[in-house]
């Protein structure tokens, strides 16, 4: 059960908070709590490779973000919340499905992991051109 609590801390905190803080900030602390699900995801797919977004240096990220234009910056952020509720929703049906003794999880997890993966690249290629 501590695992399962643990687990679902992870997922709870892709959440987006109410703070106003920098746009920058919130989407990275996204992103970073979207890189640990994608673990949890990646060990439910049985997958033996590292599973990871592949973060650069967020001090890079952030100074291209803020010299980006506006539009560039909002697509950024919207690639951020529409991977976080992929991972987000997608885990907790991983959970709800395993939990339930359903076979064939590894497949879901595999194609979620795939879903992941392209929506995080074309997000993070934003910010790396």
């Amino acid at each position: 059960m501590t695992i399962y609590r643990r687990t679902m801390s992870k997922i709870d905190s892709i959440e987006k908070s109410n703070a106003h803080g920098s746009d920058f900030a919130e989407s990275f602390e996204r992103l970073q709590a979207v890189e640990s699900v994608v673990a949890l995801i990646a060990h439910m797919a049985g997958l033996s490779e590292t599973a990871s977004l592949l973060l650069t240096d967020q001090a890079a990220m952030e100074s291209t973000y803020h010299h980006s234009l506006p539009m560039t910056q909002k697509r950024f952020d919207r690639g951020c919340d529409e991977l976080a509720i992929m991972a987000q929703s997608g885990a907790k049906a991983l959970l709800q499905l395993n939990s339930s003794g359903r076979n064939g999880i590894d497949i879901a997890s595999q194609r979620l992991m795939r879903e992941i993966r392209m929506s995080g690249q074309r997000t993070l290629g934003l910010l790396r051109k």
